[in-house]
């Protein structure tokens, strides 16, 4: 059976290598080997202590086995190319079954790629002349690591799924994706420490607990051989093979927990009937208040955003930079507009019954910013207030005053002018699992809104910065305002115009706007048509492949010179919290740091709003050529 599997995996993946998917995986594989390419020269080259190369791979595999075991939770599900209850059926125990999909397991990029990243303590062994036999011993290592962190990833995936169908496990795992993302999008407050470990090494303790865990094994067994311990190699090789075997035991009874028992999509809604609700538009607000606190994948999302700003913005306390404790609320109402994204996309089908009534859609659209306004506002001005006085930083209440309002404003037209725009479909909330890990997330969806809904904050940065007093809280409070009734003004108006087109959307996955009549069937065609990335559903398919790449690569790279060499070391300039880290204006003098700065967000901006608008050209473009194609076919436009 194991054989079986395994050859309807590699069909399967054979036969979805198109479009999107073969692009993600593409890059993913990309991006995983540049990694293990890292932990390979870090490990090879020479170093003045000699145990240090040791040490560095146990924190590399270390964060290796992290991210098979929290992968799931960060990024929706793990692989389930083969997903177990297509297997039901068959006359099979659980167990057989659970070794066939082990099997599987091991076929794919990601246990490649870690194959190729765990090789580097076979490296480290021929590096550091341990001997042959400390090598062979490196090899039967780095197999049996791979073996017990893809076990236990799929172990991890199943436990996660059975807990996440309460709020107390949306929660807990919110909070534990949280943590893990800001603390890898702050790697530069470790920067100091890590280039005087590399100088000095890794202190006893350290190096101890890097030795103890699961994911030292290994290179145990490698130094134990080299010093010819053999007892310890034993022990280690053992362990491992032993922790292999009983991620599969767990796997295999969760397994057959998911298999014979019913999966249940939460608690039986209460009917309440809202008693402040006394229109169309306090009507839908008020259910989406309802959605935002019983649905569990929502409300995963907003524990998580609540999480990750309190994690982003106190880690830099461990190194003593308290330069982002002011700004929580700010990055909380960022992620709060990031996790909104999709929000016609999580109702699916359900917009059917808003087409049936005339005029619905502009309460349903004033209804969702209302909803939106009255989940993040809260937070969001209780996270600012809290920190200002914890960090003591009154000074700064100008700047909080202007660009508060503004990204709450702008967040709320923000995130329903893209749901509207680009939706990523996803199955009816009655069809879908409890395990909402199977419901994942389209970050390039969450990546546009981040961008976006930053960017409607700039007239009342720009306000302050180079405005009285005044001006700042005045242009962010206007701003946020105009930006909230214009967009959701443009959504309102896109959705009356568009609805047949997006139910189809959400219905089969097919672009709205993008309906052909069908054409003969052209196997000479067929047979040299090339892989699509998805670029039709935003119109960039008729543009000149040199634009394609600048819009991609405009709106992918923007936020760097814009946010990362722009905003934050101009808040470090204003506040008066210097940590240079990789920021380029703080390492240059006084006076042109500034400059420095200004030019970076102007770069920034440009990316952006050129990219933009590019896109949206032929974004519109394709939109007005669709009627004329409809009408040359003989057929009736569906846009009217």
């Amino acid at each position: 059976m194991v054989v079986v599997l395994i050859r309807m995996k590699l069909a399967v993946l054979r036969h979805s290598m198109t479009g999107r998917r073969a692009f993600q995986m593409l890059t993913g594989a990309l991006a995983g080997l540049v990694l293990a390419g890292g932990l390979i020269a870090l490990v090879g080259r020479d170093h003045a202590v000699a145990s240090l190369p040791f040490d560095l791979l146990g924190v590399g595999f270390a964060l290796w086995a992290a991210g098979w075991l929290l992968g799931p939770a960060l990024f929706g599900g793990g692989d389930e190319t083969l997903r177990p209850e297509h297997f039901s059926l068959l006359s099979c125990t659980p167990r057989r079954l659970a070794a066939g999909l082990a099997g599987a397991a091991f076929v794919g990029v990601a246990p490649l790629v870690t194959l190729v990243a765990f090789a580097a303590l076979v490296v480290a062994a021929v590096r550091t002349g341990l001997g042959a036999a400390a090598t062979a011993v490196g090899a039967l290592a780095v197999v049996l690591q791979l073996m017990v962190c893809v076990l236990a990833s799929r172990l991890v995936t199943a436990a996660l799924g059975q807990v996440m169908r309460s709020k107390a496990g949306a929660a807990l795992a919110a909070l534990v994706s949280a943590v893990v993302l800001a603390g890898l999008h702050s790697t530069w407050v470790l920067s100091p420490l890590a280039q005087s470990v590399l100088r000095t090494g890794f202190s006893g303790s350290f190096s101890a607990w890097g030795a103890a865990l699961p994911s030292g094994w290994g290179v145990v067994a490698v130094r134990a051989a080299g010093e010819g311990r053999w007892p310890v190699v034993a022990a280690a090789l053992a362990g491992l093979a032993v922790l292999a075997l009983a991620c599969w035991y767990g796997w295999a009874a969760l397994l057959k927990r998911r298999l014979t028992t019913r999966r249940p999509n939460g608690r039986p809604a209460r009917v309440t009937t809202g008693g402040w609700a006394k229109g169309p538009t306090t009507a839908v607000a008020a259910r989406e208040l309802r959605t935002w606190s019983r649905d569990l994948p929502r409300f995963h999302y907003l524990v998580f955003a609540l999480c990750y700003a309190l994690a982003f913005c106190l880690l830099p306390l461990a190194v003593g930079a308290p330069v982002f404790l002011p700004w929580t609320g700010t990055v909380f109402a960022l992620w709060a507009a990031a996790i909104a994204a999709n929000l016609y996309g999580e109702d699916g089908t359900e917009l059917w019954g808003k087409m049936m009534i005339p005029g619905a859609e502009r309460h349903d659209v004033r209804g969702r910013q209302l909803a939106w306004l009255l989940v993040a506002a809260p937070p969001t001005i209780v996270l600012t207030v809290a920190m200002v006085v914890l960090s003591g930083r009154y000074d700064l209440w100008p700047w909080l005053a202007a660009l508060v309002p503004a990204l709450l404003g702008g967040g709320a037209g923000v995130t329903v002018l893209v749901s509207v725009l680009r939706p990523s479909p996803l199955p009816d909330p009655h069809r879908r699992g409890g395990n909402l890990l199977e419901n994942g997330i389209d970050f390039a969806q969450v990546l546009l809104v981040l961008i976006l809904t930053a960017a409607t904050a700039v007239p009342a940065y720009a306000a302050v910065r180079l405005g009285p007093v005044w001006a700042g809280p005045v242009v962010g409070l206007t701003g946020g305002v105009v930006l909230a009734w214009a967009l959701g003004r443009v959504a309102a108006t896109r959705l009356r115009s568009n609805a047949p087109e997006l139910l189809l959307h959400l219905r089969t996955g097919v672009s709205p706007g993008r309906r052909r009549p069908a054409p003969a069937l052209d196997l000479e065609r067929l047979s040299r048509s090339k892989p699509s990335l998805g670029l039709d559903r935003l119109g960039l398919d008729l543009a000149p492949a040199g634009r394609r790449a600048y819009v991609v690569a405009s709106l992918t790279l923007c936020w760097v010179p814009l946010v990362a060499q722009g905003v934050v070391p101009a808040l470090m300039l204003t506040t008066g919290e210097i940590t240079r880290s990789w920021f380029l204006a703080l390492y240059l003098p006084p006076p042109l740091r500034w400059p420095t700065i200004i030019a970076m967000i102007t770069l920034g901006s440009v990316l952006l709003v050129t990219g933009l608008s590019i896109g949206l050209y032929y974004l519109a473009r394709s939109r007005r050529r669709q009627p004329l194609v409809d009408d040359r076919a003989g057929h009736t436009p569906s846009v009217p």
